[in-house]
């Protein structure tokens, strides 16, 4: 069987990328709900409408997205996810799950890079200030 994965949907990936990026998270989270069906890159997805929706103070459906991708992401990538996650769990008071999250997370800086077919570009996710 063979996973289609639609140009549409890279591009709406690559726009709330940019809205991310342009401090703008607001249009990233619209366009981020417009993909239906995200297929492969439902991993991608779900990281990033959790950074958006981490930067708009929604922490909680944040939470969802971000567990999501840190159960679905490669490992390099999951750790990322588990490192915004800590933030998201201390807005909402959950402490062990933030420590938790920080340990799977790791210690060290790295700029994430993800490699998205249909397109001659990369998503580029620098870890983002602390917004809790």
């Amino acid at each position: 069987m063979r996973i289609q994965m639609t140009p549409k949907t890279v591009r709406r990936l690559l726009s709330a990328d940019g809205y991310i990026d342009l401090g703008m998270p607001e249009r990233a989270i619209e366009e981020l709900e417009k993909i239906t069906d995200a297929g492969p890159l439902q991993g991608p997805t779900h990281l990033m409408h959790g950074i958006a929706l981490k930067q708009v103070g929604n922490f909680t459906d944040a939470i969802t997205h971000l567990e999501k991708a840190a159960r679905i992401m490669p490992s390099p990538i999951r750790r990322f996810a588990w490192r915004e996650l800590v933030d998201a769990y201390r807005a909402v008071g959950s402490m062990q799950l933030a420590e938790t999250a920080q340990k799977l997370g790791g210690d060290g800086e790295f700029q994430l890079k993800i490699a998205l077919p249909f397109a001659n570009m990369t998503l580029d996710i620098p870890s983002h200030p602390k917004t809790a």
